[in-house]
């Protein structure tokens, strides 16, 4: 994770990622019902790009990254009237114990591919939602060629997931209602030249009652 702490500094102003983050909020906006009082985590959030895209749509927010330096950038970018009681904290959503806390909106931008067990962390993610919350991942669809992370030597994560993968994690998770759709794709350059990489964004929702 150092390389994403010694990037953090300048990480918001790099082509594309805040439009990126824009673009996803739209998406998520038309696919959940976002209410102003709504408590979210974002996770593998970095600067928090995503949520602030959605400061308007959700209450407060607790932005969570493993890199320390991606977490000091958020503490940066959250010192703003725009995000008073949101908060930027290290967390690891794989590996560390379980917050004592619950949410209503549980989301993350491109930070599937970088974990190991995916099926557990969408499974822990589910174990954080409020009965009724929802979780909303966006990532990588599945390629195999692999060439988004062929330039990253020390890459040990997934080249994308096939959406019926996830779909079935999602389920295993408890989670129903559960969808996914587009949205949108993130220009990377290749050995090939700059190639457009698609992007799903799956959601599902926690049951408000035991099922």
């Amino acid at each position: 994770m150092d390389r994403f702490s010694e990037d953090a500094p300048t990480w918001d102003q790099r082509p594309g990622h805040t439009e990126r983050a824009r673009s996803v909020a739209d998406v998520i906006r038309a696919a959940l019902p976002l209410r102003a009082d709504m408590r979210a985590l974002e996770i593998g959030g970095g600067t928090g790009l995503l949520a602030r895209a959605l400061a308007g749509d959700l209450g407060r927010v607790v932005v969570t990254d493993v890199a320390p330096g991606m977490v000091a950038a958020a503490h940066q970018a959250l010192d703003d009237a725009r995000y008073v009681g949101w908060e930027a904290r290290r967390y690891d959503i794989e590996h560390d114990p379980l917050p004592d806390a619950s949410f209503d909106l549980v989301l993350g931008l491109l930070t599937l591919h970088h974990m190991d067990d995916v099926a557990s962390v969408i499974g822990r993610c589910a174990q954080l939602l409020r009965p009724g919350g929802y979780l909303a991942l966006v990532d990588l669809d599945h390629d195999p060629a692999g060439a988004f992370h062929a330039g990253v030597p020390d890459f040990h994560g997934h080249d994308g997931f096939r959406r019926e993968d996830v779909r079935a994690w999602f389920k295993a998770a408890g989670l129903v209602e559960v969808s996914l759709t587009t949205a949108g794709s993130v220009t990377h350059e290749t050995d090939g030249g700059p190639r457009d990489f698609p992007m799903f964004l799956a959601t599902g929702r926690r049951p408000a009652a035991a099922a």
